[in-house]
């Protein structure tokens, strides 16, 4: 994130490091909560802008599942 200009928080360390301990596929909602037990003070908009930023520059895949 550094190379694009962006600051490395501890927040998104957080995110990121919980991101890549799943096994399998999470929401950003199921995300969020597992972020939340360790840190309440991240919001939604905090993982989905991160998670946003991890799929621009290619790391992660985004897949849209309709309603479901």
């Amino acid at each position: 994130m550094l190379k694009r200009g962006l600051r490395s928080t501890e927040q998104r360390r957080l995110i990121i490091n919980t991101f890549f301990e799943q096994d399998e596929h999470i929401t950003i909602d199921s995300l969020l909560k597992q972020v939340r037990a360790v840190d309440a003070r991240v919001g939604y908009a905090t993982v989905y802008r991160t998670m946003k930023l991890l799929s621009e520059s290619g790391v992660v895949q985004e897949h849209k599942f309709g309603d479901g």
